[in-house]
C-alpha cells in the first residue's frame, strides 16, 4: 500500500509547495504595499527629489526636439563646424643648408581654407619658436623663409602650429598642428 499511495502523496506535496510559494509572494507584496503607503506627500514616493537629492529645474518642462528643429540644429552645426576647419599644408622635412639659410617650408593656405593662417614652428626638445609667419591669406604660399634662430647643424623634431586668423581683428581662431622634422645640413 506504501508504493501505490507513494505517487499521491508527492502530489500533495507539490501542491503544498506552489501554497507555500504563493503566500510568501503575496507577503512580499504586501509588505512593499505597507511602506509605500507610508510615505506622506512630501515624501519620496511623490517627490522623487526628497529621496536623491536632486533639485529639479521647474522650469523644465517635457518632450524633446521635434524633427524639424533637429534638422536645423544639425544644419547649424555643421555650418560651425565647416567655418572653423582648419586645411593644413606644408612640407614636413624641410631643409636648410645652414641655421642662417632659407629653407624649402612651402607652407600653403589653401584656396579652400575660410581665414589667414599664421603658423609657427616649435621645437619639441625646449618649445622654443624658431620660425613664425605673418599672417598667410588664402589662397597663398610660403615657399621660402629662414629661421628665426641660427640652428646648429642636426635634425630637429618640431611642431608646425596653423592658426586661423580673423580677418577683421588679427585674433586667432582655432589651431591645428602637425608633427615635422626640420634638417640644418652645415
Amino acid at each position: 500500500m506504501n508504493k501505490a499511495s507513494s505517487p499521491n502523496r508527492k502530489k500533495n506535496d507539490k501542491g503544498i509547495n506552489i501554497a507555500i510559494a504563493v503566500i510568501a509572494v503575496l507577503a512580499v507584496i504586501a509588505v512593499i504595499f505597507v511602506m509605500l503607503r507610508g510615505c506622506d506627500d512630501s515624501g519620496s514616493a511623490k517627490n522623487p527629489a526628497a529621496a536623491s537629492g536632486i533639485a529639479y529645474d521647474p522650469g523644465a518642462v517635457e518632450g524633446g526636439w521635434n524633427e524639424a528643429d533637429a534638422d536645423a540644429i544639425i544644419d547649424s552645426l555643421n555650418k560651425k563646424v565647416d567655418e572653423g576647419m582648419i586645411n593644413i599644408s606644408m612640407n614636413t622635412t624641410p631643409n636648410f643648408a645652414t641655421g642662417s639659410a632659407e629653407g624649402n617650408l612651402m607652407i600653403v593656405n589653401e584656396s579652400f581654407n575660410n581665414y589667414p593662417q599664421v603658423v609657427e614652428i616649435i621645437r619639441s626638445d625646449n618649445g622654443e619658436v624658431i620660425y613664425k609667419s605673418g599672417a598667410i591669406p588664402v589662397g597663398s604660399k610660403i615657399e621660402n623663409a629662414r629661421l628665426l634662430t641660427d640652428l646648429d647643424a642636426g635634425k630637429y623634431i618640431c611642431t608646425a602650429m596653423f592658426h586661423n586668423v580673423s580677418p577683421e581683428t588679427g585674433e586667432y581662431l582655432g589651431c591645428a598642428g602637425a608633427v615635422i622634422t626640420v634638417t640644418v645640413l652645415g
